[in-house]
């Protein structure tokens, strides 16, 4: 097979190559997959510069979602069978990712695609809705009526925040960097639009916006400055959902300031549900995505041929949506 592979850690034009590899076969609790679209994230190109905790050393085979058909299972694997049509997380951080004609991936971490949802969109769908929804079901859980600031609004997971945080009943101020970003977010669902870089004083925007008191919860995948400023804006007993540093550093908070306004911070990472955790939450994004109340925002797709620059691009985070490579043609 054909499977976008690195040998070493570096640039992703220096380092990343088209290989002829064996197809691989699943160890027991995996099944091997036909990749039809594989979804693009940060963590693609954080491994293949030797940035990426999971991946500790080469060869690197970036592609950390998909979707495609089963083709093999291994051992133990149940409720799944051969043809079927899945999404899931891939085994890119065993060497096996989605930017390849087949892949592996952990049995557990697979579901049906929704009906009526295309493999593009499948294949970008995993990994911001969970992130999403661990966020603001598990983590914050986010309320009915309260309000939300999304950082990063434009971004996958942004776009996926702000249409659940919509499904919860959540009031949802989008934060971006440009008009084009905000016109998405805005297509998104989001209420309150505001353009960090354009914006005088944008924490006395926010304090007006919520009649001065403040925001009951912030997703933030951005961290850095902005998100540190963010922090002033903060409603009592509210809630700061840390998702990831996609600025370059993470957010930085300040104890005494946490206590004196009463609010907490909350660390998310989606791939450490249990099980039990995991099926429900699939469920309920399953049900969400069925009723149309959420879908993958695609903002670009590219051919097989283009994965260097569909992970140049998500690294320069000059685009909105989800990036998607269709692999299957």
């Amino acid at each position: 097979m054909k499977a976008w592979r690195a040998e070493e850690f570096g640039t992703i034009a220096d380092v990343l190559t088209l290989q002829d590899v064996e197809i691989p076969q699943p160890p027991p609790g995996f099944v091997t997959i036909r990749v039809l679209a594989a979804g693009v994230a940060l963590p693609d190109a954080l491994m293949l510069k030797g940035n990426y905790p999971l991946v500790s050393k080469p060869p690197v085979s970036p592609g950390m979602e998909a979707a495609g058909e089963i083709v093999a299972l291994g051992a133990g694997v149940a409720g799944l069978a051969i043809g079927d049509r899945i999404a899931t997380i891939t085994a890119a951080v065993l060497g096996w990712g989605g930017f390849a004609e087949y892949c592996l991936a952990d049995a557990s971490k697979a579901f049906p695609i929704p009906a009526g949802m295309s493999d593009a969109e499948a294949a970008g769908f995993t990994i911001p809705f969970k992130t999403a929804h661990v966020a603001l079901v598990h983590r914050t859980q986010l309320k009915a009526n309260e309000t939300l600031l999304v950082l990063g609004a434009a971004g996958s997971s942004g776009a996926a925040a702000i249409q659940l945080g919509k499904a919860l009943g959540a009031r949802v101020i989008a934060v971006a960097g440009s008009v084009e970003k905000l016109n998405f977010c805005k297509n998104s669902g989001a209420d309150e639009l505001l353009d960090y870089r354009t914006a005088d004083d944008i924490i006395a925007q926010i304090r007006k916006i919520t009649d001065g008191e403040g925001v009951n919860v912030i997703f933030d995948p951005v961290g850095g400055p902005l998100a540190t400023d963010m922090t002033q804006c903060m409603a009592p007993h509210g809630r700061f959902a840390i998702i990831g540093f996609a600025s370059g550093g993470w957010v930085q908070l300040d104890p005494h300031h946490m206590v004196l306004n009463n609010y907490s911070a909350a660390g998310v990472v989606a791939g450490n549900l249990t099980d039990a955790e995991s099926r429900q939450t699939i469920a309920d994004l399953t049900k969400l995505a069925e009723t149309g109340a959420i879908a993958t925002k695609i903002g670009r797709t590219f051919a097989f041929d283009q994965v260097r620059d569909a992970i140049a691009l998500q690294e320069s985070g000059d685009f909105t949506g989800k990036l998607v490579v269709q692999v299957a043609t």
